[in-house]
């Protein structure tokens, strides 16, 4: 054999193994990076996005719950004329507040909702994606305003004009439900994607 003819050999070798070798530590690097990425993106769903999406949606039905009953209220006991007579008048009363109290319930659901929503939001705020800072800010914002300017039964503390000035005060916005909603979907999607 020729002196060329090894030195092309060897270096075909070589290069064989080299560029074999290159290629299993690239793919291997690509693996690691992708396997972090799914870990990451599993633990945001476990820990933060599928517990905000249980609660939010909840709010969302018991918020319905409580919108029902109060046009129920207004059908029955506001638009109907009823009698003057003293005992149908306090049967009413008792039934009407009754239906409010059950109405106030489901609120009070969502008020138990949004301290679990709160936890949630300040021990996984790692999790939390850059695009839905400003919406989960903004709930937090409203929950601290809820259990600072309103007193028991819900009655507001602060004067009603300065309320109004400050700006109103949500249990939890619509926008926040719709947030959580989409990208919890938009998650579990990107997750089943790596399977």
């Amino acid at each position: 054999m020729r002196t060329e003819e090894i030195i092309r050999l060897v270096f075909s070798f070589l290069g064989g193994g080299l560029v074999a070798g290159i290629l299993a530590w690239v793919r291997t690097n690509r693996a690691d990076r992708i396997g972090r990425r799914v870990a990451f993106l599993r633990a945001q769903i476990e820990h933060l996005y599928a517990p905000l999406h249980f609660f939010a949606t909840q709010n969302r039905s018991f918020f319905e719950l409580n919108a029902k009953l109060h046009e129920a209220y207004t059908t029955e006991f506001v638009a109907k004329k009823w009698s003057n007579n003293e005992a149908t008048q306090e049967s009413i009363r008792r039934q009407a507040d009754a239906t409010l109290e059950v109405a106030n319930e489901y609120i009070s659901l969502v008020t138990r909702n949004n301290d679990r929503i709160l936890e949630i939001l300040r021990d996984n705020f790692a999790y939390i994606d850059d695009d839905d800072v400003d919406t989960f800010r903004r709930f937090m914002v409203d929950y601290t305003r809820m259990r600072t300017e309103l007193g028991p039964e819900a009655r507001l503390k602060t004067p009603f004009l300065i309320y109004k000035h400050v700006g109103e005060i949500s249990f939890m916005r619509p926008e926040f439900i719709e947030r959580v909603e989409s990208k919890f979907r938009e998650k579990r999607k990107k997750l089943a994607s790596y399977r």
